[in-house]
């Protein structure tokens, strides 16, 4: 079900996770976006594509050279497309435009920069990757600081900043804040921008009665001395959104939030199927004064 045409929505998407696996660049985020939009993400676990095999991969893990994260089949060819292509010399975000036709996506999908940054978690044994971290070793470690290597360095991808000033609405969705959103407003000057544009940042909690809704955001919140609550949430969001949606099981919070200086509308933020995904959506799209439009 379309709730906006694809042609009307921007992405910019987080690169610090990207990796090399054997031989080749992965692009975890760009590729769950593209493929969300295609319509053919493994929504299971929300990345890869729906019914992929994994011949290589295991093959691979016989040979005695197993695999950081599990690719199937035919995402290794997305990958493998994209590992040639900035060996010839384009960029990322040429090449992610190139992606998204081939798979039908008319969405401007962007990656947040063409430069490379790198999400680096420090714990006790030092500083490891994300997917070191988070799929290696379950986020076991105790986390005292996170790092995105490059986004000092960075600049924004072509239109990135376009998109967000030319947007009706902004909508910073129920991800990691620290690992998926955080090296997003590293890159200076989106984070300025974004800054600059915060009336009509709309930002929606991943934490729900104290716990992430999935994945270590949790683990990594707390780390960095953050509540793992909305209120969290918002001391990290607050000078870029204007209003935070938190699930409406966290409705006690909301006066303290609002103290923050960030306002606050509450729902149901849990999405089980596909009928309450379209139900957030529609909410989120009327909040930031967005009729329904195919």
């Amino acid at each position: 079900m379309k709730l906006i045409g694809q042609e009307k929505l921007s992405v910019i998407v987080n690169t610090g996770e990207d990796l090399e696996v054997s031989g080749l660049h992965v692009s975890p985020d760009l590729d769950t976006v593209m493929y969300t939009l295609a319509g053919i993400v493994n929504d299971e676990v929300w990345h890869g594509i729906r019914g992929d095999t994994f011949e290589v991969h295991e093959r691979l893990k016989r040979e005695g050279k197993p695999e950081l994260l599990r690719i199937g089949d035919r995402d290794r060819e997305t990958n493998r497309r994209r590992t040639d292509l900035l060996k010839s010399g384009k960029a990322l975000s040429e090449i992610t435009r190139e992606l998204c036709r081939s798979f039908g996506v008319v969405a401007n999908v962007m990656p947040m920069s063409d430069d490379r940054v790198r999400t680096r978690i420090c714990t006790e044994a030092g500083f490891i990757s994300f997917h070191e971290f988070w799929v290696a070793r379950r986020a076991r470690d105790r986390v005292k600081s996170v790092k995105f290597e490059g986004a000092e360095f960075a600049s924004p991808a072509p239109g990135v900043l376009e998109a967000i000033d030319d947007s009706e609405a902004i909508i910073i969705g129920p991800s990691n804040p620290v690992t998926s959103i955080g090296p997003i407003l590293a890159v200076k000057e989106i984070g300025s921008t974004l800054k600059r544009e915060r009336e009509k940042v709309i930002a929606v909690s991943p934490i729900v009665c104290g716990a992430p809704v999935s994945g270590p955001a949790g683990v990594l919140m707390e780390g960095l001395g953050y509540e793992v609550s909305p209120i969290g949430v918002a001391r990290m969001y607050k000078e870029f959104a204007n209003m935070l949606v938190i699930d409406e099981k966290d409705d006690g919070l909301a006066t303290e939030i609002d103290k923050l200086g960030v306002k606050v509308f509450s729902t149901n933020l849990l999405m089980p199927d596909l009928a309450s995904r379209v139900k957030l959506a529609r909410t989120i799209l009327s909040l930031a004064g967005i009729s329904d439009r195919k």
